[in-house]
């Protein structure tokens, strides 16, 4: 399922006629979460997450909908059109479910890369 098809379940990303709920309502109060996930974080919905899709409600089902392919966390904010901090909240809480898996994008930094460029810097 692609972004547009769930727009489209939701009647276009957030309809004139819905009521727009506060995002600190969305995430029960809560600013942060158990699980660090940064806003780059990959998200894709597990089987669980697939199975028990008609469990969950609003903007969690939403997505789990739109993670059915890997999405960062940044993107489903646009999406939803929920504050990053709120997703990451909602993304936390369906982690620790089992309903969505994260991978993070971490990169070590090559540390004499890094001082070659610096030392060429310099020289310039």
């Amino acid at each position: 399922m692609t972004a547009q098809d769930v727009n489209q379940d939701l009647g276009g990303a957030r309809p004139p006629g819905r009521l727009r709920v506060p995002p600190y309502a969305v995430t029960g109060g809560r600013t942060h979460v158990d699980v660090d996930i940064p806003f780059e974080a990959l998200v894709r919905t597990t089987v669980r997450g697939l199975e028990n899709m008609q469990l969950v409600a609003f903007e969690r089902r939403d997505i789990l909908k739109l993670a059915e392919r890997p999405i960062a966390v940044a993107e489903l904010s646009a999406h939803l059109r929920l504050p990053i901090g709120a997703i990451r909240v909602l993304v936390g809480d369906l982690s620790v479910e089992g309903h969505v898996q994260t991978k993070a994008m971490t990169v070590k930094a090559d540390t004499a890369l890094l001082e070659r460029v610096r030392d060429g810097l310099r020289r310039l």
